[in-house]
């Protein structure tokens, strides 16, 4: 806790903390909104993929724009497109002009706002505090966000309950003014790295070899995808899966949430008591293996309680998950390349949720959302065994990766 001595550092994470809370209120009302107006899960992925499908498009430009100038000035103007955005969902709602159609291009606004935005922000929370307190800062970020998923879909089921989805939207819009807030009077200390002429398509591919060279971030890589595309899916579909397996309203897809969030809550505790004791290796075995466990559970039964019990496994899951592979690019990778490495760690994470989210949308609407999850369960149990099959996890336990050779220099296996 020792980043947040710092009040730059401070009020940035205090001011997104609420405002991801209530990105996570819209995320609850507004799929649930989605889902009642079509019926179809197919509709929840088409949603999901205008969201987050232009990031796939733009996250690496946005990584060199986040290394070229300034991580400050590309988040004030991602975050008030995206405040934009959400007033004018919201003025539809109110004018009952609200639409699937609406919603989907609203989001594909949105979601081009957040392909410029998720590296620099990534990449701004190390530049708020000193270098020795960088990972510090970079977990009590995930905790952050662990927080907002924590209490930001009860808040929406309260406040749809008792106030009505525009409430929910509304609510969202407002916290961008307090990111706005702290990020006008911040002092970030980035410096800014010269283009020195070079297009940004020769700095994307030195940043691609960097990458690509690099074993453990290529696994990063791979892995941020792939538990992006089987788990982190499971939250865009929550309505249809609230409906279809359980029986239940689509609005109970915020307690599938709250539940989702309390596990990272608590897996966020548990980080901050292990600390470093846990190797990157066995936090990511451990994290897939509860991924595997909690995604299989979902279908079982019919018992809404037991979806509850996995979607907290998830969470504890994802989380684990999340810390292992972001502390290893933060605290590997030089500074003058962590944007660029970041936005193709993005770029896994950006590309899976989508893909995963229409995937399992479509296969329910074609088969059930029974077999869509099994097959789900099933593709991280073929991870697993490949992983371990082929011993990579120990890649990812590397102290430094350097930006001349591209060595990683590691306390396991060398290989």
């Amino acid at each position: 806790m020792r980043a947040l001595r710092h009040r730059d550092f401070a009020l940035f994470w205090t001011a997104a903390a609420i405002s991801n809370g209530g990105g996570w209120m819209q995320m609850v009302a507004v799929p649930a909104l989605l889902y009642d107006m079509t019926g179809s899960s197919t509709w929840l992925g088409i949603s999901s993929m205008a969201t987050l499908l232009p990031a796939v498009f733009l996250t690496l430009h946005a990584g060199v724009l986040a290394d070229r100038m300034s991580r400050r000035t590309i988040l004030l103007v991602t975050q008030t497109v995206q405040m934009l955005c959400a007033f004018g969902l919201w003025g539809f709602y109110l004018a009952d002009a609200i639409r699937p159609g609406l919603i989907v291009a609203i989001g594909l606004v949105g979601g081009i706002a957040t392909g410029f935005q998720t590296s620099a922000w990534q990449s701004f929370v190390p530049l708020l505090v000193p270098k020795e307190e960088l990972l510090d800062a970079v977990k009590l970020n995930s905790v952050q966000f662990t927080l907002a998923r924590a209490i930001g879909p009860g808040l929406a089921g309260a406040v749809v309950t008792t106030m009505g989805t525009g409430a929910a939207i509304l609510i969202n819009a407002l916290t961008y003014f307090l990111v706005i807030g702290a990020l006008i009077v911040s002092n970030p200390r980035q410096s800014i790295v010269p283009s020195n002429g070079a297009k940004v398509s020769e700095v994307l591919r030195d940043g691609g070899r960097f990458v690509w060279r690099s074993r453990p971030l290529r696994l990063a890589v791979f892995l941020a995808f792939l538990t992006s595309l089987c788990g982190q899916a499971l939250q865009h579909v929550a309505p249809a899966i609230a409906d279809r397996i359980y029986g239940r309203p689509s609005t109970d897809n915020a307690g599938l949430l709250v539940a989702l969030g309390l596990g990272a809550l608590v897996s966020s505790v548990m980080s901050v008591v292990i600390g470093d004791k846990m190797k990157r290796s066995t936090r990511v075995l451990v994290a897939l293996v509860l991924f595997a466990g909690s995604t299989a559970l979902i279908p079982v039964t019919s018992n809404y309680n037991v979806g509850l019990i996995a979607y907290f496994i998830g969470g504890l899951a994802h989380l684990q998950s999340a810390v292992a592979l972001n502390t290893l690019i933060q605290g590997t990778v030089p500074d003058h390349l962590r944007g660029r490495t970041m936005s193709f760690y993005v770029l896994g994470i950006l590309a899976g949720i989508p893909l995963g989210a229409f995937t399992l949308g479509r296969l329910g609407d074609i088969f059930t959302m029974r077999v869509a999850v099994y097959v789900d369960a099933a593709v991280f149990v073929v991870l697993i065994v490949l992983l371990l099959a082929r011993g990579w996890l120990s890649d990812l336990d590397v102290t430094k990766i350097d930006d001349v050779t591209d060595t990683p220099t590691t306390t396991g296996d060398p290989r």
